[in-house]
């Protein structure tokens, strides 16, 4: 396993089938202006939320603030699906999928006052351990480097 899910959101997966990037828009409209982020083929993110739109698209804003996607485009077809997470959460290599991903010092969720680092999107980790904290609705993994835990799934969605 090398991709896993690293955010408390849903996980989308970027698959036009032409093979194109895409750019990132800076608010719910195909035709919005466009940010200096682009997805390629394959690449995962999170969305905070989904706001269906007209011609039956939805619209997708990443969690991490980064600006919107969306699912289909008219004349062009589907660009975004929901990528589904089948694996168990396990000690192992993981990409983040969310930008700036808290890290806290213990397994326990906490709070912003306890954030001691953060992790940028693409970012490779290796997880050590990993907790199925259920008072929090989490599972949380320990990082080998940096030191510290971050969440890996919402266990309450």
């Amino acid at each position: 396993q090398s991709i896993q899910r690293m955010a408390v959101s849903p996980v989308w997966m970027y698959d036009p089938g032409d093979g194109h990037h895409i750019d990132v828009r800076a608010g719910p409209d195909i035709d919005g202006k466009r940010v200096k982020v682009k997805f390629h083929p394959g690449d995962l993110f999170c969305a905070s939320e989904e706001r269906r739109g007209p011609n039956g698209i939805t619209y997708l804003q990443l969690a991490d603030g980064r600006g919107w996607l969306f699912d289909k485009k008219p004349g062009v077809g589907v660009m975004c699906k929901r990528h589904v997470v089948r694996e168990a959460d396990t000690p192992g290599i993981y990409k983040v999928i969310h930008d700036k991903a808290a890290i806290t010092p213990t397994e326990d969720l906490g709070a912003d006052d306890d954030i001691v680092g953060k992790l940028a999107y693409g970012a490779i980790v290796k997880i050590v351990q990993v907790e199925n904290k259920m008072s929090c609705g989490r599972i949380r993994g320990r990082l080998e480097n940096p030191s510290g835990w971050i969440s890996l799934r919402d266990t309450d969605t």
